[in-house]
Formats: C-alpha cells, sequence, structure tokens
C-alpha cells in the first residue's frame, strides 16, 4: 500500500531536520526520509558555531532536531531514495523499501566530503583529520597543520588557517598553485605558510591523536612531518540522481535555489549543502531548512484554495505593533 503525505522530506541533516519542524507544526501530515540521522553532523565532536549552544557536539544537535520534530508529529523513516517522480496528483517517492506519495517535496540531502584514501584515514576523523577549514580552523590556534586539497578549497584553506596556526604545510599535486590570482599572492606572502608542490599524502600516523604525515612528492621521495592537524579540501559528493531530472543543476551540482527554497519545479523545494544558497554552515542550513518547509507548506495550503502564511508577521496588542 502507498502512503500519502503532504509534504516529505528527504535529508536527516540540520538542513531537513529543520524543514521538518517548521512543516510539523503546521500540523499538515509529514515524513522525513534519510540512511541516518545528522548527516554531516556526526563529524562535529565539539559544536562551537551555532548560536545559543556552548560545548555541544553535532550528533547531540541532531537528536535535539529530532525529537522536536517527531514532538510536533513529524515520521522517521530510516531508508534510501531511489527516485522521485511526477504523477497527476503530484510526486512519487521510491525508496529501497517502500513507495510514497506528496503533494510537496523538500529535498535537504547534504553532501559527503572527499576522502583521502589512505589506510587509517577514518580512525583519525576529530582527531585530527578534518574535512571542513571554516568549521575546525579555530580549534588550531598556535599549532601546526597541513592542508591537502584542489582548487579554491585549497586557496581559502590556507588563508583562513594561516590567521590561527602557527604553521601550515600546503599540499597539492600540481607543479604551480592554480585559482585566483589575488589569493595565490596573499599564499605566496604568508611567512607560516610552507608550499609544497607535486606531492601527497601517502600514510597518517599517531597513537590516538593523528601526530604526523607522510608526504610523496612525484618523484617517489617521502619525507615524514609533524602536525597536529590535516584538513581535506578535495570537494564534495552531492548525490542528486534521484531527482536531477526534476530540478535545475547548477554548474557545482547544486540544485538552483531561490531565497525562498524554490527549485524550477513547483511542487519540489531546496534547502541546505545540496541547494545553490551561499555559506555551508550548519546554522545557515537551519535556516534554509525553516524557509524551504515554509515554502512547501505555503504550497499545499495554496492547492487545497487557502492562504498559506505570510514570510513576514505581524501582531497588534492594543497601541504597541510586534513584528516577527
Amino acid at each position: 500500500m502507498v502512503q500519502e503525505y503532504e509534504v516529505i522530506i528527504i535529508g536527516g541533516g540540520p538542513a531537513g531536520l529543520s524543514a521538518g519542524i517548521f512543516v510539523a507544526r503546521q500540523k499538515v501530515s509529514c515524513l522525513l526520509i534519510s540512511k541516518d540521522l545528522g548527516g554531516q553532523l556526526n563529524l562535529i565532536p565539539k559544536l562551537e558555531n551555532y548560536p545559543g549552544t556552548i560545548m555541544s557536539s553535532g550528533p547531540l544537535l541532531a537528536k535535539t532536531l529530532e525529537n522536536q520534530f517527531l514532538m510536533f508529529g513529524g515520521e522517521m523513516s530510516y531508508d534510501t531514495v531511489e527516485r522521485v517522480d511526477e504523477t497527476e496528483a503530484g510526486l512519487t517517492v521510491k525508496t529501497l523499501r517502500a513507495e510514497y506519495k506528496a503533494k510537496a517535496l523538500v529535498v535537504a540531502p547534504g553532501k559527503v566530503p572527499n576522502n583521502l584514501g589512505v589506510e587509517n584515514e577514518s580512525n583519525f576523523v576529530n582527531k585530527g583529520v578534518h574535512y571542513c577549514t571554516k568549521c575546525d580552523a579555530p580549534f588550531y590556534q598556535g599549532r601546526v597543520t597541513a592542508v591537502i586539497g584542489v582548487g579554491a578549497y585549497l586557496l581559502e584553506s590556507g588563508i583562513l588557517l594561516s590567521r590561527m596556526a602557527s604553521k601550515i604545510y600546503l599540499i597539492y599535486k600540481g607543479g604551480a598553485l592554480g585559482g585566483d590570482k589575488e589569493m595565490i599572492s596573499a599564499i605566496e606572502k604568508k611567512e607560516n605558510i610552507e608550499l609544497i608542490p607535486q606531492s601527497s599524502v601517502k600514510a597518517l600516523t599517531g597513537a590516538n591523536n593523528l601526530q604526523s604525515i607522510t608526504i610523496v612528492d612525484n618523484s617517489g621521495q617521502e619525507k615524514v612531518v609533524n602536525v597536529d592537524g590535516l584538513f581535506i579540501e578535495m570537494g564534495s559528493k552531492i548525490n542528486l540522481e534521484f531527482i536531477k531530472h526534476l530540478v535545475k543543476i547548477n554548474s557545482k551540482s547544486e540544485i538552483e535555489t531561490t531565497i525562498e527554497g524554490k527549485t524550477s519545479h513547483p511542487a519540489i523545494f531546496a534547502a541546505g549543502d545540496a541547494s545553490s544558497i551561499p555559506y555551508k554552515q550548519i546554522v545557515a542550513a537551519c535556516s534554509g531548512g525553516a524557509t524551504a518547509g515554509l515554502s512547501a507548506f505555503n504550497y499545499v495550503e495554496k492547492l487545497k484554495g487557502k492562504p498559506g502564511i505570510r514570510a513576514d508577521w505581524k501582531k497588534t496588542i492594543g497601541d504597541t505593533v510586534f513584528h516577527y
């Protein structure tokens, strides 16, 4: 039997969970489908840059958001979406285990960082190995770090770390840095950045936390460098195979998204790292998820001939006007 919901959300990261909270609070039927809970939040053992939260963690935030979503009547299904199709009645969502129908869809599958691909890499995740310099650079104030990456990811990471770390090894496979000339010039002027071209990282070493990396150049010569942290900035993967035939995808493999979370399909909305909205941070994902969720709710309400809710609220109590 095919189950029907007014809104289905794909993705259990901060964007998807936030969308779910704002949809479920409107008391419409809502299902959230995700292969796991939290997405990239699970890579954050110490969360410092989420407003109002001190000394928390990514997994704890994910669980808190899930509890809120369920408290408001939302439903969770831990499953993998295989394909979304249009029908005359709306949208059909096929997963590994079931099939659902929906009037509107919020797509927030997030992205997965590309691994370096060396042995023991997973053992050092959050123990010296990181995939988001913007998120974790502040933990390395006055410490020795290395960055391996490509293009703008590498340049941005090097510049950001140069403001905090005492020493940065910038490792890249090419013979010369590629990308924005002003950024390259800034990199070359930094006294605490050492360029290591035509090289890659072969091995990671440490008893518990990362202590050193083995760098190998194109000639096969190796050297061991002691570091406190390694930032891997090799880009990321976004899986949109299940939806790409229905929405416009940009050159960065993201869903083209308006500030309201709308896509090229009137019944499909998007948020988080898989959307084209900039600044891939947790708080931005939550904001985008809330917006996309409300836009999806408004779409469903208009199908019923109802006005939905406005983006800006105003209430008058006596002589006082409240905007919220």
